[in-house]
């Protein structure tokens, strides 16, 4: 920690007892991974996919809200310490969901004889094939979400055809295991053996290389979606740069780092997966809500969640509109999705999701 405390430079106070440190950026911690000894930081993506909008390589229009503390110097970049809530113990037990809905036993609670047993609810749609990465346009909500139990909104690349499982993550969440509220937080996620001993959330663990000093991993965004009201989206998209072979993270337009191709034994290599997504995870029939917490069916925009301009980078590196897509809902009554057929033109291929969870016919 010694070590470590000497690279930060500058230290931001945030509200609730929340720090964020700066380090210099060629000395962040996750350059100590073993697989990335005497890496070289690619600062900016080399490429990006063809037929990629201007306006979605802009500016931060949400900031987060730890920007009206301060902010940091080019070159470095702003790392969220772990709070004093953080229990590495009770976060292995929440462990996050495995990746598809296909491989995940459903338990519900009339055959559920243990306390401790976890139901993953999913609201997925899923397309197969070759890509080079994925983008959509997500809504904030700020959501209830009961103790020990979490709710995602994300997009990401995989490959699980295989045993070593590999996925890139990233969206929002709320987690109160992890973060010590229910605030609407950026989140990225990575493994490559199926969520068994390799990645993590954020920064928990070596392998991401940060590169912006106006994001931080773990943090909440200053403003969130208003029921019937304002709506608050936001660009996230992953990509794999064709010089280098690393898998960018943005969001806002912004590039917020990478995983290095050499942490993965697949998603470089071969065959993968898009997925776009909410889960659930319980032990037990929850209120926790997914989205707005209401049902796509009580009224679409300004009431219900949304992924809008859903679309794939495929092997060309083009961006085009997902097609041949799998619609999963693990429990309807509970939670649910419908395509958006009605507003294509103007918000490209997108869905509805959401749900309360426990109501009269979620029992």
């Amino acid at each position: 920690m010694k070590e470590i405390n000497k690279e930060i430079i500058k230290t931001i106070k945030v509200e609730n007892d929340e720090i964020i440190d700066c380090y210099d950026i060629y000395r962040q911690p996750s350059l100590s991974h073993p697989l990335l000894c005497n890496h070289t930081i690619q600062m900016r993506p080399s490429s990006y996919p063809k037929g990629l909008k201007s306006n979605e390589l802009g500016t931060l229009q949400l900031p987060q809200t730890w920007h009206k503390y301060g902010l940091y110097p080019d070159e470095t970049v702003p790392i969220r310490r772990k709070g004093k809530n953080y229990n590495p113990t009770l976060l292995r037990k929440h462990q996050h969901p495995r990746i598809s809905p296909y491989e995940t036993q459903i338990i519900s609670p009339s055959n559920s004889t243990n306390d401790n047993d976890e139901i993953h609810e999913y609201a997925i749609i899923e397309v197969h094939g070759n890509f080079l990465g994925a983008e959509t346009k997500i809504i904030f909500w700020k959501q209830f979400t009961e103790t020990n139990e979490l709710s995602i909104s994300q997009i990401w690349v995989a490959d699980y055809e295989h045993n070593d499982i590999n996925t890139i993550e990233v969206g929002w969440m709320v987690h109160q295991d992890l973060y010590g509220d229910n605030q609407t937080r950026f989140f990225i996620y990575w493994t490559t053996d199926g969520y068994m001993s390799s990645g993590c959330y954020n920064l928990i663990c070596n392998g991401f290389v940060q590169t912006t000093s106006n994001i931080s991993l773990g943090c909440s965004f200053s403003e969130v979606s208003t029921f019937n009201s304002s709506q608050k989206d936001a660009p996230f998209s992953i990509h794999k740069d064709e010089s280098s072979g690393n898998w960018w993270v943005q969001v806002q337009g912004t590039p917020v780092g990478y995983y290095s191709s050499s942490l993965f034994t697949k998603l470089s290599k071969t065959t993968t997966t898009i997925q776009i997504t909410n889960k659930q995870n319980r032990g037990q029939h929850t209120s926790t809500q997914m989205g707005s917490g209401h049902f796509p069916c009580e009224g679409g925009l300004k009431t219900s969640s949304y992924f809008n301009w859903v679309q794939v980078v495929d092997e060309d590196n083009m961006i085009k509109d997902p097609e041949n897509i799998t619609k999963w809902v693990t429990n309807p009554t509970c939670y649910d999705l419908e395509i958006d057929d009605d507003h294509y033109e103007t918000n490209g291929y997108g869905f509805y999701f959401g749900g309360p969870g426990y109501n009269g016919k979620c029992q």
